[in-house]
């Protein structure tokens, strides 16, 4: 196994884009490069200009062809006195073409396996969401702590990428020449059990948010340890987020109950799994658009027993638009430690500790819109309806948790919002930080021991974008312990909440159109 904390690399998933490109293929394009990105291991640590907020849309669509290149003879120079064989083909074959050669997540949406593939049509939108600092995508913001895997390119870097296009992607080779990816390969799961549900569609006209649990049976026969897993969202266009439960085998017969007393597939969990009794069911994974496996440290494991089976809960969001798809065949890989990692363990490896650290989600209407709904308890009355009792009362208990009231929220009508809560930390050895909001997230902040000497930010979001919820690992090994604070902090903008919504008061609920200030950090004892 890798030496690295959780290794988490991204393909955006979701079917919700805003556009900056200004034709169809050119969101498809979009689409390649973030796969292309996301998947491209860099070693460039070098701080991006993020100036400008990304806002790509996204298309599945395949990019067209691209089979009349612009060319010049092998010993030319671009305009813009660029060479594309020694300034352009070096970035490609270090950010992108691991993903868009062989048999890379890519290569179904755009090959980038020779010079030709990467010029006309193609390097105009290349350099497009490289200009804007889409691609490649690294949400977090340079802060107190350094983090695996940063993949930003250099300001150097990209400059040279957009010259490049805005001169014509022009190549200075023969349009076959070999593209050849030098970065270092992403870990990739042996894939020791792969577990479905059976294939499941809600109903898409009258439940657009449907959240479904279904059990995931490995089928384990003795004592092991999980190394490794990745959720893989089917139909990624309704596919919301995902959460992984660990359950062990005397919370079987739970889970069968809750099973066979609902009239469809699996059954309805919002909120938690909805079986089994305290310390019989764990959360082992929080997936979102922008996560794929999530690789273990050596050392490091989820220990199982025979009996011991999964329950994966699928947020389904459905708009009109996927009415048509067929149903969802989400998958759920899992690597096993063999005995020679066991053995190199000393017999034994490392629990995870996954702990949720949440604050309150209240974002008023602001003075510029009215309606019915923009009376907080309307607006609760309605998520208790739609969502079940679960739904009205979590932002009630998540203030009283934290210490806030409505009227902290009620002066916030500008449009923008924001809340902080502090917990306690969970002691042990941070492998890696995740904050989540849904789509008018704007801002997300972790803190460690705030307003103290010793205060660090563990991540910073300045722009949330919901298509890239990464997990970041530190590089540094970062100790917590029962006397620190965890401060989680959360802004939301409703210019993000589309134009033809009803105006609404906006409360933490599970919901694609409701918020959440959620976030989690993995631990490893401390040794």
């Amino acid at each position: 196994m890798s030496d690295r904390s959780l290794s988490t690399e991204t393909t955006s998933g979701s079917g919700r884009r805003r556009s900056i490109a200004t034709t169809a293929a050119g969101l498809a394009l979009a689409a390649v490069l973030a796969a292309c990105a996301a998947n491209a291991d860099t070693t460039d640590d070098a701080a991006s200009d993020a100036s400008t907020e990304p806002t790509v849309s996204v298309d599945s669509t395949p990019a067209p062809s691209t089979e009349a290149s612009t060319t010049v003879a092998p010993t030319s120079v671009g305009p813009a006195g660029l060479s594309f064989a020694n300034d352009v083909m070096p970035i490609i074959e270090d950010n992108c073409a691991a993903c868009h050669t062989q048999n890379g997540p890519g290569a179904a949406h755009l090959r980038l396996e020779t010079a030709g593939d990467a010029t006309g049509f193609d390097a105009e939108y290349i350099g497009a969401v490289v200009d804007v600092g889409y691609m490649p995508p690294w949400p977090a913001a340079d802060g107190d702590v350094e983090f695996h895997g940063d993949r930003r390119l250099a300001d150097t870097d990209r400059q040279t990428m957009v010259s490049w296009a805005d001169a014509g992607g022009i190549l200075d080779v023969d349009p076959a020449t070999p593209i050849v990816a030098t970065a270092t390969p992403l870990p990739t799961l042996d894939g020791d059990l792969t577990l479905t549900g059976l294939p499941y569609k809600g109903d898409v006209e009258n439940d657009e948010d449907d959240y479904r649990c279904q059990i995931y049976d490995p089928q384990l026969t003795e004592s092991g340890y999980v190394e490794a897993f990745g959720f893989e969202p089917d139909r990624t266009e309704v596919v919301h987020h995902a959460l992984l439960f660990h359950a062990d085998a005397s919370a079987r017969q739970a889970a069968e109950d809750v099973e066979a007393a609902s009239d469809d597939i699996g059954w309805s969990c919002s909120g938690l799994a909805g079986f089994g009794a305290p310390g019989t069911v764990d959360q082992v994974m929080s997936w979102a658009p922008g996560q794929q496996a999530t690789v273990f440290p050596d050392g490091v494991g989820i220990p199982v027993e025979p009996g011991d089976f999964f329950v994966v809960q699928i947020h389904y969001h459905y708009e009109p638009e996927w009415n048509d798809l067929p149903p969802d065949e989400s998958r759920l890989v899992v690597d096993l430690a063999d005995q020679e990692t066991i053995d190199a363990a000393a017999g034994e490896l490392d629990p995870i500790t996954l702990t949720l650290y949440l604050g309150p989600a209240e974002i008023p209407c602001s003075t510029d819109e009215t309606g019915p709904l923009c009376d907080r308890e309307a607006a609760r009355a309605q998520l208790i309806e739609e969502q079940g009792p679960f739904a009205g009362f979590v932002g009630d208990g998540l203030m009283a948790s934290c210490g806030a009231t409505v009227e902290d929220f009620a002066g916030m009508t500008d449009g923008v919002a924001s809340s902080s809560c502090d917990h306690r930390a969970t002691p042990g050895t941070i492998l890696s930080v995740w904050g989540h909001e849904h789509e008018i997230g704007s801002s997300f902040t972790m803190t460690l021991n705030p307003d103290t000497p010793d205060e660090r930010v563990l991540l910073d979001i300045p722009r949330w974008d919901f298509d890239w919820q990464l997990n970041y690992e530190p590089v540094e090994e970062i100790v917590l312990t029962s006397d620190d604070v965890i401060r989680v902090e959360c802004s939301w903008d409703r210019a993000k909440i589309p134009a033809d919504a009803e105006p609404r008061y906006v409360m933490w609920s599970e919901g694609t159109a409701d918020e959440m200030c959620y976030s989690q950090i993995i631990t490893r004892p401390t040794s």
